[in-house]
């Protein structure tokens, strides 16, 4: 396994790996947009270092009025002053009002940019990698926290702009009463030590029910989704689905809360010992005015610098334990971008092939996984160009692992895999995939999308080709219902949205069939492809696959046999070994576990 997959069991990231943490975050967000990011950042900062700013032009003016009012100058010595302060009040708000805009373009970048970079990476990382539970897990919490970033990135450049305050602010006050600074300091270590470990005990929850809220928002989808409730409706599965939900968010809020009362009353308390400090701060700034050590606007100066002394401390220290934790979970979403698939891409280049490939397995034995059985064992099996070949077995017989293996989802463990005589490992996947064609049974249905993007989107590229197009209408069978729908091949295909409709079980497959037929591969896979469907829309469908792909090479896996039986070779599979292969006829007068499971079948119809 990667060990960017690999559990961080401690849950706790090193001063370094904090520090490269918040390096990545920022990063990513100037990678979103470099000139917003600046922007922004040079913007936060500049609005940090304001108070302290607006403090020393204000004690400055302050010692100007009292000398004034003093020997009795004109009042005009205090307009540079205050036209200074007037020019930096403007530019300030001028500041303001652009931070604002950058601050909604930074959110709406985060939004809407960054599921493009997660689902653009997450569908690199390939099968294999994504159905490892860890990785699952990550990916999670990752799209729970993606949408946070703009948070954290706002979080990251505050408390980089609240360290450069500290460090001017505490230039002042040290200069003044330099043994403040050590007892404020010194009054603040329990408070920092208390927000860090109930920011942990937070985020422990969190990590610690990843799978558990998993469940609950699965069961949550299910209550939600239309299509699942009207089962739900009859077997009366609500309460239970519901108690199974509300279980969970009770037991989660419950401890969240026990965690936050804990958190605030600690800080409460060590708050209070700052607070004494600070007092001991304003007396001795005091002492030195009556002394006539400094004068009036010196004292404010300094009472407002160690007032943001002590809040720029406060904000960089609980920032920093705030940031670390968040760090732990912004470093799962590194961890995701910087994942790499299990299985690497082949450096070959293949064309779309001109004729069929030869595909060979020789050897071929394969296990999932974190399991220990083998589902495909010492395989043997060639497919000639322009073979229709079925394959078919009990369930759990493998037949959709081979599928899998010549799909390149999974690497074998033993053997090999042969397109022509090139070993599939070393083809370039996607060159592959630009001559493959694959249904699965559970195919995929773009409800938001209207019928003629759906089988548009079996060869997604150049100009739709509608002549291609209703050619693959009418030999997948689709033609049946077109009719029916109002708007036709724009008709959107789901009750959900404005106008739309929802096809049956059976349409849907039909239609799944044209995005195949549309495709037009040199190989074309069909998992269980009729599932759905009556015995004459099949048998007609079928009869349309074997015509439309004559010189093309289709595979069938399928538990009917009226589905497979004109197929050149059958293969019958059986704990992931071919037991029998043949002919239809060849098999029945074989009279082995084909026959017995035809003749079984063909009761049925009768």
């Amino acid at each position: 396994m990667n060990k960017e997959i690999k559990k961080n069991k401690n849950d706790k990231l090193s001063f370094l790996e904090f520090l490269n943490t918040v390096k990545w975050l920022l990063v990513y967000n100037v990678k979103l947009s470099p000139f917003v990011a600046i922007s922004r950042a040079a913007a936060f900062t500049f609005l940090t270092l304001n108070p302290l700013i607006n403090a020393y032009i204000f004690a400055r003016l302050l010692d100007i009025i009292i000398k004034i009012i003093a020997t009795g100058q004109n009042l005009n010595g205090v307009l540079p002053v205050l036209g200074i302060l007037l020019s930096y009040n403007l530019i300030t708000s001028g500041v303001n009002y652009a931070n604002g805009y950058l601050q909604n373009a930074m959110f709406n970048l985060t939004v809407y940019k960054s599921p493009q970079l997660l689902y653009k990476h997450i569908h690199s990382l390939g099968i294999q990698t994504l159905e490892n539970p860890e990785v699952v897990n990550k990916i999670q919490r990752s799209k729970e926290v993606l949408g946070m970033l703009n948070n954290d990135f706002d979080s990251a450049i505050n408390f980089l702009a609240r360290i450069i305050t500290l460090i001017i602010a505490s230039l002042v006050v040290v200069k003044a009463i330099p043994i403040v600074v050590a007892v404020i300091f010194v009054s603040m270590i329990p408070g920092f030590i208390s927000n860090r470990f109930y920011m942990k005990k937070s985020w422990q929850l969190y990590r610690d029910e990843t799978e558990n809220r998993r469940k609950a928002n699965f069961v949550f989808g299910s209550l939600t989704e239309t299509s699942n409730l009207q089962e739900i409706t009859i077997t009366s599965a609500y309460k239970y689905l519901s108690d199974i939900y509300k279980k969970f968010a009770d037991y989660y809020v419950s401890a969240e809360l026990k965690n936050i009362k804990s958190w605030q009353f600690s800080g409460f308390l060590f708050g209070s010992i700052t607070a004494i400090a600070s007092i001991f701060g304003y007396f001795t700034i005091l002492k030195n005015l009556f002394k006539k050590i400094i004068s009036i606007g010196d004292v404010t100066f300094q009472m407002r610098s160690l007032d943001i002394f002590i809040n720029n401390l406060s904000m960089v220290g609980n920032g920093y334990a705030s940031l670390s934790e968040r760090c732990v979970r912004i470093n799962e979403i590194k961890e995701v971008f910087d994942m790499k698939p299990i299985i690497l891409d082949g450096e070959l280049e293949i064309m779309r092939f001109g004729d069929t490939p030869n595909i060979k397995f020789e050897k071929v034995s394969f296990k999932y996984p974190n399991s220990d059985k083998h589902v495909i064992k010492n395989l043997n099996l060639e497919i000639k160009p322009g073979e229709k070949v079925a394959i078919v077995g009990e369930n759990g017989a493998g037949k959709t692992t081979l599928v899998k293996l010549l799909c390149r989802f999974y690497k074998v463990d033993n053997g090999k895999i042969y397109l022509n005589k090139s070993n599939i490992n070393n083809i370039k996947i996607n060159n592959w995939y630009k001559n493959l064609g694959v249904l699965f049974q559970d195919f995929n249905t773009y409800g938001s999308l209207t019928l003629k993007e759906n089988i548009y989107l079996g060869r997604p590229s150049g100009v739709l080709d509608e002549n291609k197009m209703e050619f693959a209408v009418n030999k997948a069978n689709v033609n049946s219902f077109l009719t029916d729908l109002k708007r036709g091949y724009d008709q959107t295909l789901s009750e959900k949205f404005k106008g739309g409709t929802r096809p049956s079980s059976g349409q849907w497959q039909k239609i799944a069939i044209a995005r195949f037929f549309y495709r037009d591969s040199s190989v074309v896979i069909f998992d269980e492809p009729t599932a759905s469907i009556d015995a004459i829309s099949e048998s007609e469908i079928f009869n349309q696959i074997y015509d439309f792909f004559k010189n093309k090479t289709v595979i069938i896996i399928s538990h009917r046999f009226s589905t497979v039986r004109n197929a050149d070779k059958i293969y019958v599979l059986d704990k992931g070994e071919i037991i029998e292969k043949g002919s239809h006829n060849e098999l029945m007068e074989l009279r082995g576990k084909y026959y017995k499971a035809f003749n079984i079948q063909a009761k049925g119809y009768r």
